[in-house]
């Protein structure tokens, strides 16, 4: 076979081999990379030993293993062909705004980690080694990367709470990152050692990686919105992806001298996250199937690839070797426990996240796997002619026996120790439900066993053998700790109750019902509130429900853009995706409802199902007010949501209806894809949120305030140019208790609380306040807090003072404004001590 023939054989022959692992891995139930390890190792041996018997072996076999002992791995091929979509695969399967939400203890798991291991895990092979600090940190900055998988396949099947697995695959991706970027800080420390400036190879790294960030977030909102505009469900957006990997990479690395590992992570995060909304969702999971299979392939042949040079590597190893390997080992988990015990703790309580347990803690430690990653960063020294050969030889040897060891130690006893924590088992509440699930499922298979019996003619008394297929009866339950029976009861109900409604988003993703960036987040939220009910019970779960009904951080954010720089776009589009979550959030809550009062009820009983009745109206009622509130101040917004939504309904009832008459063969499938293709853009129409208009035309809002309206008309186009208008959101703390007054508000719409010590007062529509400091001179007296969505108008201290030099008369209208609130304060409090006098 000529060269190319021969190379197409091997490839061939390692993905016929490499495709019979998942299947051995799920068997011998454990990670799928240690079986690849193993699968390079030996095919490594069996091409370098003698075989004087070939002549019993095929002559495919012999061609293949002479051919593996042929293959030769370069630092360029694993950086510039692998490493792209071992990365981008990995970013596009997390979701950016779940990682975004868990950014901080990510960056101490992902930045800080591989700073910690970098130094404690180099001190200590350089504390034992005669080599140089630069030499020692480069060895450990090639460990410090780790592969999740092995931990995230666990916590899937154990059915840890979402957010570790957000944790573990956010610390993977990123210190991956951040671990090459500090690769080539300490290689460049070793190839240059005298000229090398710790100061500015610092800066340099901050410049690449920011650099790297950058060139990712754009390329990846360019090809997303990009995709958008293709023929959705065709090949073109995966080739847009693909492209997009490899461009980012080769953009950011070689053209703009940032990091191209930072500028894949980035592009693929974003590509993701805004991909999503953009995308159908059968467009999307095809997508991300493709992306999958290529990252396997990848991932795979590296592995295989790269754990054959571990013969020869370990080969050579030395005493004194070994015992660097020791150290690093040592170093590498002193590290880790530093990270997880010492400073994710403290982030999670200054973040208010639930702290994470010490049993999961353990098995985020010991699953910290080293993979391709770390032996593609150890090839690329290898095959560098400018780093001197015993630097080349310790990397080989502590690299590879790293990795090995963390793959056939820790990867083999990773589920013997989940075992050992207690992991694995089911908890209370989940034994219960199992019992609740058994019981029921038995009754009803003996219902309808009897209908079909029926149906068939046939008599199921009579039918010996059919019970040992039901479900095994559950047996009765101790009637012990009756409270704590009800709790765990309880729990268990609400926990099938909130998988419910997870499953009720994604399906309403599913048929379209909601745009991909919402579904995703109601998604989410679903599983926040399922990981709060198993942690801390019902308790935790009411604090994660009325958490939610909250203005989230990305709303908090556009109405601080809007007080602070008078940006009303980015406000009006997160109220916008508020309404749309609120109207999902209520039609499912809703069907709920009946869920609880027939499925529940019959599992659990009457007094379970109507507390969990009760948990959900209180949810409902909560999302009720927020509508309330919301189509009180922007009906004509609500009213174009309302038909959005009920547009939705009609294109899905058009889509079944065309799949029925395609199944009927009363269409042609090439009328079916144009009836389709109109279809999809009348859906691509509404996927476009209509712009919320927040109603802050000052002209408009001037004649809604009394005190304004009576202007002339000359002297309200003046005060136009001097008023701001503002929108402020329920809860939000307008004027804060002792702050220098600096301007005065109109209310054109809405109301407000000033919390005075006397009591509360409400102000509304037409009112003002503010002005008292103003014109006294004096500090806020009281807090004013917003009710619901006020439209404010605000006059600044300069623009007031000007304002009031040329309209003395609108002076005397505020200061008797003032003087009688004033007055009216004063004479609470004599008030009130005459009526304890006279008691």
């Amino acid at each position: 076979m000529d060269q190319v023939a021969r190379l197409v054989f091997e490839l061939a022959g390692l993905l016929a081999l490499i495709a019979l692992l998942p299947t051995a891995a799920r068997a011998l139930r454990m990670p799928s990379a240690v079986l690849l390890a193993l699968l390079g190792f030996l095919l490594a041996m069996a091409a370098s030993v003698e075989r004087p018997g070939e002549a019993l072996l095929p002559d495919p076999l012999l061609d293949f293993l002479r051919g593996f002992g042929e293959l030769t791995v370069t630092a360029d091929l694993v950086l510039w062909v692998f490493l792209p979509i071992l990365l981008f695969e990995t970013a596009l399967a997390l979701d950016g705004r779940a990682l975004l939400e868990e950014i901080g203890p990510v960056l101490v798991l992902a930045v800080l980690a591989v700073l910690v291991c970098t130094v404690l895990a180099g001190l200590s092979v350089w504390a034992v080694s005669g080599y140089g600090l630069a030499t020692c940190f480069l060895v450990a900055a090639i460990v410090a990367t780790t592969d999740p998988s092995a931990v995230v396949s666990i916590f899937r099947e154990v059915g840890a709470p979402r957010r570790l697995t957000t944790l573990v695959e956010g610390e993977s991706l990123l210190n991956d990152a951040a671990a090459i970027a500090l690769f080539g800080l300490m290689l460049a420390a070793v190839l240059r050692p005298t000229s090398f400036d710790p100061l500015g190879a610092a800066l340099a790294f901050a410049a690449s990686f920011l650099g790297g960030g950058l060139v990712g977030a754009l390329a990846g909102r360019i090809a997303a919105s990009l995709c958008g505009r293709l023929d959705q469900g065709g090949p073109a957006e995966v080739t847009v992806s693909l492209a997009l990997a490899y461009l980012a990479y080769a953009v950011s690395d070689f053209y703009l001298g940032a990091s191209g590992v930072v500028a894949v992570v980035v592009a693929g995060l974003v590509f993701g996250t805004v991909g999503r909304s953009r995308l159908g969702t059968r467009e999307w999971q095809g997508l991300q199937a493709i992306w999958s299979q290529l990252g396997f392939w990848a991932t795979s042949l590296l592995f295989v690839l790269a754990a054959a040079l571990a013969p020869e590597a370990l080969g050579k190893a030395r005493g004194e070797d070994l015992l660097a390997l020791g150290a690093l080992l040592l170093g590498a988990f002193a590290a880790r426990i530093l990270i997880l015990f010492g400073v994710v703790p403290i982030v999670a309580r200054a973040s208010g996240q639930p702290p994470v347990s010490h049993g999961y803690k353990i098995v985020i430690l010991w699953g910290g796997l080293r993979g391709a990653v770390t032996l593609a960063l150890a090839l690329a020294v290898t095959e560098n002619r400018r780093v001197p050969a015993e630097i080349q030889h310790l990397v080989s040897v502590l690299a590879t026996g790293f990795v090995f060891f963390t793959l056939l130690v820790q990867g083999t006893t990773l589920r013997a120790l989940l075992r050992w924590l207690g992991l694995d088992r089911l908890t209370p509440v989940e034994r219960l439900l199992r019992e609740r699930v058994l019981e029921l499922s038995r009754t009803e298979l003996r219902d309808r066993l009897s209908v079909a019996a029926i149906r068939h003619g046939l008599e199921l008394e009579r039918m010996a053998g059919f019970e040992a297929v039901l479900p095994p009866p559950v047996p009765a339950r101790a009637d012990v700790a009756s409270e704590a029976v009800t709790r765990e009861q309880l729990v268990a109900a609400l926990a099938t109750v909130t998988s419910r409604e997870c499953e009720l988003y994604v399906a309403e993703l599913a048929d379209r019902m909601v745009s991909r960036a919402t579904g995703s987040i109601l998604v989410r939220r679903a599983e926040e509130l399922l990981d709060a009910l198993r942690s801390e019970g019902i308790h935790g779960y009411r604090h994660a429900a009325r958490r939610q009904d909250e203005l989230d951080p990305a709303t908090r954010l556009a109405a601080w853009l809007h007080l602070r720089f008078g940006l009303a776009r980015p406000l009006a589009r997160q109220l916008g995706r508020r309404l749309e979550k609120l109207l999902v959030r209520r039609r499912v809550l809703e069907e709920l409802l009946g869920f609880v009062r027939g499925r529940i009820r019959r599992v659990f009983g009457e007094r379970i199902a109507a507390t969990a009745e009760h948990v959900l109206e209180e949810r409902l009622d909560g999302v009720e007010r927020q509508l309330d509130a919301l189509r009180l101040q922007f009906p004509e917004h609500w009213e174009s949501a309302a038909a959005r939504y009920l547009g939705r309904v009609a294109l899905r009832l058009e889509e079944e209806d065309y799949e029925r008459l395609r199944s009927e063969r009363l269409l042609s499938p090439e009328l079916f894809r144009h009836l389709n293709l109109d279809l999809r853009a009348r859906l691509r129409a509404l996927e476009r949120s209509p712009r919320l208009d927040l109603g802050l035309d000052p002209d408009r809002l001037i004649v809604k305030v009394p005190l304004l309206a009576e202007l002339s008309p000359t002297r309200r186009a003046e005060l136009r140019r001097l008023l701001r208008p503002r929108l402020a959101l329920p809860g939000e703390r307008i004027v804060r208790r002792g702050e220098r007054g600096d301007a005065i508000f109109f209310i054109a719409s809405g109301a407000v609380e000033v919390q005075l010590d006397e009591g509360p007062v409400r102000l509304g529509t037409g009112d003002v306040f503010g002005e008292m400091a103003l014109i006294f001179q004096q500090p806020r007296r009281a807090d004013v807090v917003a009710l619901g969505y006020c439209r404010l108008l605000v006059l600044r201290r300069e623009a007031f003072r000007r304002f009031l030099r040329r309209h003395p008369e609108l002076v005397d209208t505020l200061r008797r404004i003032a003087r009688a609130r004033m007055t009216e304060a004063d004479q609470k409090p004599a008030a009130s001590s005459v009526a304890v006098s006279e008691r």
